[in-house]
């Protein structure tokens, strides 16, 4: 590794832990647990290094800001299991399972499996890693309506000014981490700072739109966030591949689908995890639609497409599986509440 390589791996961890301590804070069920989270984002995130450099599936470099990433994931992922009805214990089930198991098999499983397929069109375009940081853990959370018999229970909604703020901050990493992914400062790193900027703006606006559209009675400023943060998951898969004005539509049509999926005001787990998943299909499709390596518009390579179907639907049909036990688990231990049905 040169020392412009570590330097940009590092730039790009420290932007990894920023957003996730944010996520901590601002989050109140995560405000007294953050060295425990802190020990688990430090296992997973060394299990993930260790099988990549191992399995020979991808470079230091990646493996590391992959694994700053999962921290911001991981500390999601408990505070859903909270807003499902989990007990203190027992929640801790989904970001254990998800980081040990899911992370690195949606993380290196593909790149295996693609190794030979360097500049062919059956290499799997998602440069930000949107099948482990989105696909897997939003596929994850799909059957947490097991816990409490139907999609009733409403998340907790955070006011207006914790969701600006974390939707500022998730922003802010982003830009700077999807930059440091290339480990190294060449052609590509204006390209990726104009799609960490870009695509989290686009988002925002086309949440607000579908919003306003739809009446939905949601604050301006959340609606302002959560569109932020679907133009980020967006953006992923086609960060370096994408480029403008191709990867403004990319965000605007994934938080648009996104904002669409979503209802209008309350939301549970589960749907929580239909809304990422919209928008993470939108991203992984765009590469291979309007990316200027193997997409469709420029280069006609149709065998590129299946591609990312065929990662997608293998990546989310084994977090499904593999969340299976651990939503029983918490169905068998905490107590089943009757919520009401959302509005």
């Amino acid at each position: 590794m040169t020392p412009e390589t570590a330097a940009v791996t590092f730039v790009g961890v420290l932007a990894g832990l920023a957003a996730a301590l944010v996520v901590v804070w601002t989050l109140p069920s995560l405000r007294d647990v953050g060295v425990r989270l802190a020990g688990l984002a430090i296992l997973v995130g060394g299990e993930l290094v260790v099988l990549g450099l191992v399995s020979g599936a991808a470079r230091l470099p990646y493996l590391v800001d992959l694994a700053a990433a999962a921290a911001v994931v991981l500390a999601l992922l408990l505070a859903a299991a909270d807003a499902a009805g989990a007990g203190p214990r027992i929640r801790w089930l989904v970001p254990v399972v998800w980081g040990v198991v899911v992370l690195p098999a949606s993380a290196l499983g593909p790149l295996l499996t693609t190794a030979g397929c360097a500049g062919l069109p059956c290499e799997l375009q998602d440069f930000g890693g949107t099948l482990p940081l989105a696909l897997a853990p939003a596929s994850f959370l799909l059957l947490a309506v097991v816990v409490r018999r139907a999609d009733r229970r409403p998340l907790p909604e955070l006011d207006t000014r914790a969701a600006v703020l974390l939707g500022a901050v998730l922003w802010a990493a982003f830009v700077v981490w999807i930059a440091a992914m290339e480990g190294a400062v060449d052609a590509y790193t204006p390209v990726l700072l104009v799609a960490g900027i870009v695509g989290p703006a686009v988002g925002a606006v086309l949440w607000l739109v579908v919003d306003l559209l739809r009446r939905a009675r949601r604050p301006v400023a959340r609606s302002l966030a959560f569109g932020a943060m679907a133009g980020i998951i967006a953006t992923l898969a086609g960060a370096a591949t994408v480029t403008p004005p191709w990867s403004l539509a990319v965000a605007a049509l994934g938080a648009a689908v996104a904002a669409g999926v979503a209802r209008r005001r309350t939301a549970s787990v589960a749907r929580v995890g239909w809304v990422v998943l919209s928008a993470a299909l939108v991203g992984l499709l765009a590469p291979v639609i309007s990316g200027d390596a193997v997409g469709v518009l420029f280069t006609a390579q149709v065998g590129a497409v299946p591609v990312p179907l065929e990662a997608a639907t293998a990546t989310a049909v084994f977090a499904v599986v593999v969340s299976l036990p651990v939503w029983l688990a918490i169905r068998a231990v905490s107590p089943v509440e009757r919520a009401p049905r959302n509005p």
